[in-house]
């Protein structure tokens, strides 16, 4: 009898640094992105870069990235399973990438639920954790529609900017979009996606990040909070954990 086959490429990255409070700068009255960059010892430039800034105009309680992320390491590995055995195979040069999926808003996407993404490493849980953590250093920002730099975010901009801070080589997608490129997940782990449906429009319309204790992190209409999924919106909404099938280190 034929057996399907599944293949979950998944990036085991280690960090050389980590999401900390220095990650970020709250800005202060009296502050110029030049006064800023001497603080942190960076070049004004760099700020420019970092946070997207199209000019040198900031304002008091803006966050800022002073710290650039870096990455020291990484490696692919490809995890096969015939349904009755578990084979690893480590190819550090090899890289998979997924193409972009175009969807349109309007279009319901369906879970790819023939696919169960297998648990991650302990070391592909690194790159979770620098993301999780400079997750929560973003709370607070407020809400802005199809944002995904630190002036403002929409749900899938949050999740394009967490991740492409971490180096990751990820394209600025819909929240659709990106369900079609990940697997669903049985048991999560914090770091995962959660996705939501039918919130403001038909179909999957929303996702954050999974923080473990039934929470996760997302930028809503008040802005990047953390909230939970016993509330009985999100238990209403709530559609699935999933995991990319693939990404890779720029």
């Amino acid at each position: 009898m034929f057996k399907k086959v599944l293949i979950v490429t998944v990036l085991l990255v280690t960090f050389a640094s980590s999401a900390s409070a220095n990650t970020l700068y709250e800005v202060k009255k009296g502050d110029t992105l030049t006064k800023i960059a001497k603080i942190n010892k960076v070049a004004v430039n760099d700020l420019r870069t970092w946070n997207k800034l199209k000019k040198d105009s900031i304002y008091v309680k803006q966050k800022l990235i002073v710290k650039k992320p870096t990455v020291a390491t990484k490696t692919t590995t490809n995890v096969v399973s015939n349904n009755s055995k578990i084979i690893v195979t480590n190819k550090p040069k090899q890289e998979t990438v997924v193409p972009p999926v175009q969807v349109k808003d309007e279009q319901l996407t369906i879970a790819p639920n023939a696919v169960q993404a297998m648990n991650l490493s302990t070391e592909g849980q690194a790159m979770y954790s620098f993301i999780v953590d400079f997750a929560k250093h973003l709370e607070g920002i407020p809400y802005l529609y199809a944002g995904n730099t630190m002036a403002g975010f929409d749900c899938s901009g949050f999740i394009y900017f967490i991740h492409s801070q971490a180096g990751l080589d990820i394209t600025r997608q819909s929240s659709d979009s990106y369900f079609t490129q990940t697997a669903n997940v049985v048991v999560p782990v914090i770091g995962d996606l959660v996705f939501f449906e039918n919130t403001y429009k038909q179909g999957i319309s929303h996702m954050g990040v999974y923080l473990g204790e039934n929470k996760f992190i997302h930028a809503g209409s008040k802005g990047v909070e953390v909230a939970s999924l016993e509330s009985s919106y999100w238990k209403e909404h709530f559609v699935s954990f999933n995991r990319f099938n693939s990404l890779t280190v720029r």
